[in-house]
């Protein structure tokens, strides 16, 4: 029979015969010395052709045995394990802390260029990139956010003009050849102020004349209350004819959309949408083309794209705990032959809950404190006699 030994120092296991009990043997791999324990304390090895006795082992002493591991082997173990738990613990939390920071660099971008320029416009928002946020777009004031997300296209807002620029170009000429724009004031003023003085002259005697020929002047020297107010009735139809003729605002100091409403012949319905866009957003068009539209003078097809995205933002003067607001962003591109302006952001503005959206109400429809002015006008004044009436008397009657 053998006896079956461990190494206390480097837990390997070997066999020594048994005649050398009580004897000190090296570890055959680290070269530890232990001394084989006796007969009466060794586990002996059987062979396969020894049956194994039934007899119950005599208790090994757990001190003294070399097959039982000692306190500190325990101890250095459990360490070991709970060493490995906590680096595992730490890897969860870094790649989770990584994946936070990078989701969104690493999740997938749209498709969309309206939204991929949104999203591109909305991250220099929230780093406070001002050179990006002058190449994508041209907001004077831009909202401060601090982090953005959900953005979305709203396709149901999406409009679309194309037509031919020739129509606004041969006004364009015309224009050019009465007035010169002044970006000051945003009107157009004449290029030969003395003619429009000329004619503004001729106008106011030809007034002259006719109250003459009316006797409009011996009516209000008679001193009748009626003839007085016949002539101060025939001197409003002469003011009201000066104002809309000779000292009508859009000969004196027009403005682009006086024109185009006044051109002749008129623009097609495509074009004057386009002109008119860029009557009320003169400033916008100008950041756009980095000149002045009413330069342009090319003849060629045109095509005019306008979009809407929504997305929500956290303000950078909020509290962390506040919810996201909407902000509405809009997109614009214009394309002309050479000129093409891209995707660019021209509006940006919150969307605050339960308020009445301006996009939706149209542009010539009153406000309510408009319409409720126009139910409270006076009626029309058809004489000067219906504008003196006896106010009523708000003391009861005396009987």
């Amino acid at each position: 029979m053998s006896v079956r030994v461990r190494c206390s120092k480097c837990q390997t296991a070997f066999i020594v015969a048994n005649d050398r009990s009580g004897d000190v043997v090296p570890c055959p791999k680290c070269g530890a010395r232990h001394k084989i324990p006796t007969d009466e304390t060794a586990a002996p090895i059987l062979s396969r052709s020894q049956p194994a006795s039934r007899t119950p082992a005599p208790a090994v002493d757990e001190v003294t045995s070399v097959f039982r591991p000692s306190q500190e082997s325990r101890a250095r173990s459990t360490w070991r394990r709970n060493r490995a738990v906590l680096g595992a613990l730490l890897l969860l939390s870094a790649a989770a802390a990584a994946a936070l920071v990078a989701w969104p660099k690493l999740r997938p971008r749209s498709n969309d260029p309206v939204e991929r320029v949104s999203e591109d416009y909305l991250e220099a928002l929230a780093k406070n990139d001002a050179e990006v946020q002058g190449r994508l777009g041209v907001v004077e004031e831009p909202p401060a956010i601090r982090a953005f997300r959900d953005v979305a296209r709203d396709r149901s807002k999406d409009q679309t003009i194309k037509g031919s620029f020739a129509p606004i170009a041969a006004l364009h000429k015309k224009i050019d050849a009465d007035f010169a724009y002044d970006p000051a004031i945003g009107r157009f003023t004449p290029r030969h102020p003395l003619g429009a003085a000329g004619e503004t002259l001729d106008a106011l005697h030809e007034a002259k004349a006719d109250a003459e020929k009316s006797g409009v002047y011996k009516k209000m020297a008679s001193g009748d209350p009626d003839e007085i107010f016949d002539a101060a009735e025939s001197f409003g139809q002469v003011f009201s004819k000066l104002a809309e003729g000779a000292l009508a605002p859009k000969k004196i100091l027009p403005t682009y959309k006086m024109l185009i409403q006044d051109a002749k012949p008129p623009l097609p319905s495509d074009e004057a949408a386009l002109a008119l866009d860029v009557a009320g957003n003169p400033k916008i068009w100008e950041a756009l083309l980095k000149r002045s539209f009413f330069t342009l003078k090319a003849d060629g097809p045109f095509i005019y794209e306008r979009a809407r995205v929504d997305a929500l933002v956290t303000d950078k003067l909020g509290s962390l705990g506040d919810p996201p607001t909407r902000l509405r962003l809009t997109l614009v591109r214009f394309r002309l032959e050479g000129i093409d302006t891209a995707w660019r952001v021209i509006k940006a503005r919150r969307v605050l809950p339960g308020a009445p959206d301006p996009d939706e109400q149209p542009d010539d429809q009153p406000s309510p404190t408009e319409s409720s002015d126009l139910d409270q006008a006076a009626p029309p004044v058809r004489s000067l006699g219906d504008l003196i009436q006896p106010a009523p008397d708000p003391s009861p009657p005396v009987p």
